[in-house]
């Protein structure tokens, strides 16, 4: 029987201890590196499923509510019309009589006046100018809102609403694909920079209605031959109280254009977010990129359970090496 068994049992462990030592460390680093690459890509295909079908979800319902009047639109519209009608900027008797002694000429003190109820009248409308903005900012925000809530944007920028379309235009790499101009950022940056507004919509289209309240058209009332105060001013309420209802009824021809615009652009920008070839690699490029930031608390919660478990695998291992090595004792113990 051979009773030097000490060196046999070195042997045994150096051996099994080398193959561990040499090995351990590299591939755990190189799982973990992997498990957290395959985390990312399971979660970007998770979020990319989440993000086109809210967009196409969203892109429905203002396909379906495109022809629907504004709501906010027609009342702002109201509001500037009655104060159209209540403060008018027309004269009275005495102030056009005192304004002829000056000007020496009823059709002069005419024309002056047509063209100062005018310019009061048209910037009375100048009102539905933040309707008409609020309205396509509710419309980013519910864009801005699906990308907080699906792809994890928000946590790039205390930004919200509109305000956050604007910075990731700004903030997204021109170039993702190598050598290729981002698509994504020029769909932010379309977005972003669209603004309705009512020079942009509607007051080439009011102007028009204006004509009874220019000088010399065709549509402005003319005075007589022998005009005084009081037909200069009958003149110029019958022309206002004509130009306003003819923008009125121009106006309610426009109460369902802020939500054909919210369609299109939003089209536009699911176009060439989610359907345009290579968009998706290019989101997953970009989150990749800004995935530290935003998927740290996610990955993190996924690293320790992948720690905690290769504790567990080692400590089985320890355990099961410590049951060979008794095993080897006695196998020797017993040549």
């Amino acid at each position: 029987m051979n009773t030097n068994t000490t060196p046999d049992i070195a042997s045994i462990n150096e051996k099994r201890s080398s193959l561990t030592d040499n090995n351990a460390d590299e591939p755990l680093e190189l799982a973990n590196s992997d498990y957290r690459l395959a985390l990312f890509e399971n979660k970007f295909v998770e979020q990319w499923q989440e993000l086109t079908s809210n967009l196409e979800q969203l892109l429905q319902e203002l396909r379906k509510k495109r022809h629907n009047i504004d709501t906010e639109l027609n009342k702002q519209i109201e509001i500037a019309l009655q104060i159209c009608r209540s403060d008018t900027g027309i004269p009275s008797i005495e102030e056009i009589e005192r304004r002829f002694e000056i000007e020496k000429s009823y059709e002069i003190v005419y024309e002056k006046y047509l063209n100062e109820i005018r310019a009061h009248l048209s910037q009375h409308l100048l009102s539905l100018d933040d309707a008409l903005k609020r309205s396509l900012d509710t419309v980013k925000s519910q864009v801005a809102e699906i990308l907080i809530e699906k792809a994890d944007l928000g946590e790039l920028t205390q930004a919200r609403g509109s305000e956050l379309i604007s910075v990731l235009a700004v903030e997204i790499p021109g170039q993702l694909i190598p050598c290729i101009p981002s698509k994504l950022k020029l769909a932010f940056q379309i977005l972003a920079e669209f603004e309705l507004s009512y020079r942009g919509l509607v007051q080439y289209r009011i102007r028009p209605h204006l004509d009874g309240l220019t000088p010399k058209e065709a549509k402005t009332l003319k005075l007589t031959v022998l005009p005084s105060a009081q037909q200069v001013f009958i003149n110029l309420k019958i022309a206002h109280i004509e130009s306003v209802r003819n923008c009125e009824k121009g106006l309610k021809q426009l109460l369902s254009e802020p939500n054909q615009v919210a369609f299109a652009i939003v089209e536009e920008f699911v176009d060439r977010t989610i359907r345009a070839a290579d968009v998706e690699k290019e989101w997953q490029l970009l989150l990749q990129l800004v995935r530290s930031q935003i998927w740290d608390d996610f990955l993190g919660e996924q690293g320790q359970m992948q720690h905690e478990w290769i504790n567990s695998v080692e400590q089985a291992t320890t355990v099961d090496e410590e049951t060979s090595e008794v095993d080897a004792i006695f196998a020797l113990m017993n040549m």
